[in-house]
């Protein structure tokens, strides 16, 4: 069975905040002493739904998506703009993709832009008040190989959980957050 994460990531001094402008109901749980994830039904495998966006306007959020054997990716929103994003579809990354490419001239390759089109920008993780060695780190990550590694799955998207500290963001999404006891409502 895959893993398919997907949710809204804000830090723990935003709390107070956000849960303000949060709709009642909406899911909640503590990653840890820094990281606070929201869900909402709305929310999707590789697309954040309008209320990150609209919410970015108090405080910066994070949109993480994990789909295991699929891919991963994340947007970063602030002030209601996406000031970073990245999505790795593994099915893309391949030779038999890259080749398939080759076979069509501009104008039709244009038409899969849209599942390749991204701005991982690393500087815009200084929001969340990353110090200069993380930034470097996800720099250098971002910069290098973002699918399988040697044939190892998984190695970009669990470094940069690494990295940003939200290891806990697993296995989680709006419909699992029922009946789970770490799970708090606004």
């Amino acid at each position: 069975m895959s893993e398919f994460t997907y949710g809204n990531i804000i830090r723990m001094a935003d709390k107070p905040k956000l849960y303000e402008l949060l709709p009642t109901g909406t899911p909640t749980m503590k990653l840890n002493e820094d990281w606070l994830a929201f869900f909402t039904p709305e929310d999707g495998e590789f697309a954040a739904s309008e209320l990150p966006k609209n919410l970015s306007e108090c405080c910066p959020i994070l949109y993480f998506t994990h789909l295991e054997d699929h891919g991963w990716g994340f947007e970063l929103f602030q002030e209601g703009q996406v000031i970073s994003s990245l999505q790795v579809l593994y099915e893309l990354m391949d030779e038999e993709f890259e080749e398939m490419m080759d076979e069509y001239d501009e104008e039709e390759a244009s038409l899969f832009e849209g599942y390749m089109k991204q701005n991982p920008d690393a500087d815009a993780f200084k929001v969340f008040g990353l110090n200069n060695e993380q930034i470097k780190s996800i720099e250098e990550l971002l910069a290098g190989n973002l699918g399988f590694d040697d044939g190892e799955e998984f190695v970009a998207v669990e470094k940069f959980k690494e990295l940003l500290g939200i290891e806990e963001m697993s296995w989680i999404r709006y419909d699992r957050t029922v009946d789970r006891e770490e799970i708090e409502y606004v």
